[in-house]
């Protein structure tokens, strides 16, 4: 019996307390993973975005000794599940969530940081250089109240956007004996390049394995994942969410 930990769907950045920044992940392979580790007999913890539908498995396997759930919204809600769950011991993580690049930092309307340029400006006698411009841009003081709704129908709302954590990039840390699986998706390139993207991201994050795919290919009907480790691609082409739950099995 092998213990497995998966993540999987998008991640969502609020906005106000209504509008949020997502993506179009469903989680559907984390959860169709997970049930074939749970017929196999193995512990399966699984970090999912709320809105993923395992109600299947739920179902089946119920929430218990076998079957444990974490259910997040943010890039920072996963991190710290993440995080509690590395004082357990895992053979094997799999890091199938599509975690936003971006959140938001804040709000603000044209308008008025136009007028706040213009009014710092003739304050000051005029910018000395690019960075002050830069500066007053990353930190206004005509952020919007984010707390609650923003208000509808303004046609110059602007939302400055921030990096999130990279959070494969903490994985090794929290799991320093598992097998470690990512996932690395780009969008119509070559194919080299995209081994050489996903080759990279497994070497900077000691990860044993990235499964690496072209969004094109997804659209088209392919959703074949390209088995990619630090040296490059391994010549594996694993077809379909079994190809990729007996490879693991095979490795752990």
């Amino acid at each position: 019996m092998s213990r497995i930990l998966i993540t999987g769907g998008p991640t969502n950045e609020y906005i106000d307390e209504v509008m949020k920044i997502t993506n179009m992940s469903t989680g559907t392979l984390s959860v169709t993973l997970g049930e074939y580790f749970l017929n196999h007999g193995d512990e399966v913890c699984l970090i999912l975005n709320h809105r993923v539908n395992a109600d299947h498995i739920i179902s089946k396997f119920h929430s218990g000794e076998k079957l444990t759930f974490h259910w997040v919204e943010t890039t920072d809600e996963m991190m710290k599940a993440l995080e509690i769950e590395s004082r357990n011991s895992y053979d094997a993580v799999i890091h199938a969530a599509a975690v936003g690049d971006y959140k938001a930092d804040f709000s603000f309307l044209m308008e008025d940081l136009a007028e706040e340029l213009y009014e710092t400006s003739r304050k000051t006698g005029g910018f000395h250089s690019a960075e002050d411009i830069l500066n007053l841009l990353t930190n206004p003081k005509c952020r919007l109240d984010d707390s609650s709704k923003i208000s509808s129908y303004q046609a110059n709302l602007t939302v400055k956007l921030g990096l999130t954590p990279k959070i494969i990039a903490r994985l090794r840390e929290w799991y320093p004996e598992a097998k470690l699986i990512g996932c690395k998706l780009l969008e119509n390139v070559p194919k080299e390049e995209l081994f050489d993207v996903a080759a990279k991201l497994c070497k900077k994050n000691q990860m044993d394995y990235i499964l690496a795919n072209d969004l094109a290919d997804l659209r088209s009907g392919q959703p074949a994942r390209y088995l990619v480790g630090k040296g490059g691609y391994t010549g594996v082409t694993l077809e379909t969410p079994k190809n990729i739950y007996d490879f693991i099995i095979e490795l752990i």
